[in-house]
C-alpha cells in the first residue's frame, strides 16, 4: 500500500490533514449530482435499458470479473447484451470504437480487451457514455451494461450495482483525498444492489460473490507447443492491478509457490523489459494483465482466469428486476 491508502483503511491518520480538499470535493459532487437530479443538466436516456456496474470506491472490487459474469447471466435469460466503458489505459480519446477482434489491449485498455476476448459481446469504449449507447443501438442489443460510469450522471440507467471490496468496505468512511470514496457512504443505500467480493458481515448489504480460480494458462498466444506449469518451480508474481493482496491470496489459496511479488500501478502498459530481469524463470499473472502481454510472452508465463459466484438470493433479486425491466421496455 502507498502512503495514502494506509491513510484510507485506517494504518494512520495522515490524510485527515486534507480534510479541506475532501469538503470542497464533496460540495462540487453534490452540486452536479443534484443538477442531473433537477433536470438542470441534460441527461442523455438510451432507447435500450442500461445498467451501470460501478465502485464508490478507488481500488479493485473485481468488476471485471463481475461484468463478464453479468454478460453471461442475461444471455441465459435470452437477452444478447452489449457493453459501454471509458476503456482506461487505452487509447481511444475522441469517438468511440467498436472493439474489433484484433485490437490489442493497448488501444482499447486491458479491461475492454478482457470483456471483449471471455464474452464475445460488442464492447464500444469512448469518453461520451452517451455516444457508446447510440454505437451500441445501432447494433442487434437488448441491454447495455455500463462497466464503471457509476458517477457519470449524464447517463441515464435502469439499475445501479455497486460493487465493493469485503476486506476493504468503505475504508474510514472519508471522501478522497482523506478516505478512498467517491461519493459519500449514502450513495450504497440509493442503489438497488450493492454486492461485496467476499461474504461479509456488512450493516447495508448481505449479498456477495466468491471469485473462482480456474485452471492456469499459458499467456503466449504464437506459442505452438504450450508446457505444462509447474507447481514444483516458484514463480514470479506480476501483476498491474488495483488490488494486488487479492490476486495474492488466490495463488495462495491454489497452493502456488511465489519466488517474488511484483506489483505494478493499475493499468501499467507492460513490455518486454519489465521481464527481462527474470530470464526464463516461471511467471503468473492475472488475465488482465496476460491481454498486454501475450504477444511477447514465453512459454514459461502463466495467467490465472477467475470467475465469479453470487449468493443465490443475490441472483434471484437481479432474475426479478431484468424481468420487470423486460415487461417495461417490451423485450
Amino acid at each position: 500500500m502507498n502512503w495514502f491508502e494506509r491513510g484510507w483503511y485506517k494504518q494512520h491518520k495522515g490524510t485527515y490533514l486534507l480534510m479541506p480538499l475532501a469538503l470542497l470535493f464533496s460540495c462540487l459532487s453534490a452540486i452536479r449530482r443534484w443538477l442531473f437530479r433537477f433536470n438542470l443538466k441534460k441527461k442523455y436516456r438510451s432507447n435500450k435499458p442500461v445498467i451501470v456496474v460501478g465502485n464508490i470506491t478507488v481500488g479493485g472490487t473485481g468488476k471485471t470479473p463481475f461484468v463478464i459474469w453479468l454478460v453471461e447471466f442475461l444471455r441465459a435469460q435470452g437477452l444478447n447484451p452489449g457493453v459501454i466503458s471509458r476503456g482506461y489505459g487505452g487509447q481511444i480519446t475522441q469517438g468511440v470504437h467498436l472493439i474489433q477482434p484484433d485490437d490489442h489491449a493497448e488501444l482499447v485498455g486491458d479491461e475492454t480487451r478482457l470483456i471483449a476476448n471471455r464474452t464475445q459481446a460488442p464492447v464500444v469504449v469512448g469518453s461520451n457514455r452517451a455516444e457508446c449507447c447510440q454505437k451500441l443501438e445501432q447494433l442487434d442489443v437488448d441491454l447495455i451494461i455500463s462497466d464503471d460510469g457509476l458517477q457519470h450522471y449524464a447517463l441515464a440507467r435502469d439499475l445501479e450495482i455497486i460493487l465493493l471490496d469485503g476486506s476493504r468496505l468503505l475504508g474510514n468512511g472519508w471522501l478522497l483525498p482523506v478516505g478512498p470514496l467517491r461519493e459519500l457512504s449514502w450513495r450504497v443505500r440509493d442503489a438497488e444492489f450493492v454486492i461485496t467480493n467476499g461474504q461479509v458481515d456488512s450493516s447495508f448489504t448481505k449479498h456477495y460473490f466468491n471469485v473462482v480460480p480456474q485452471p492456469l494458462t499459458p499467456v503466449s498466444t504464437n506459442s505452438q507447443t504450450p508446457g505444462v506449469f509447474n507447481r514444483e518451480q516458484p514463480s514470479h508474481a506480476v501483476c498491474a492491478i488495483g488490488n494486488p493482496q487479492r490476486f495474492y491470496r488466490s495463488l495462495a489459496e491454489q497452493n502456488i509457490q511465489i519466488l517474488e511479488y511484483h506489483h505494478f500501478i493499475d493499468h501499467h502498459k507492460f513490455k518486454a523489459s519489465d521481464f527481462a530481469r527474470f530470464n526464463n524463470e516461471q511467471v503468473v499473472m492475472t488475465e488482465k494483465d496476460a491481454v498486454k502481454c501475450n504477444t511477447f510472452a514465453n512459454d514459461s508465463w502463466w495467467y490465472l482466469p477467475i470467475g465469479v459466484e453470487p449468493d443465490g438470493n443475490f441472483i434471484q433479486k437481479l432474475t426479478d428486476k431484468i424481468q420487470l425491466i423486460r415487461k417495461n421496455y417490451g423485450i
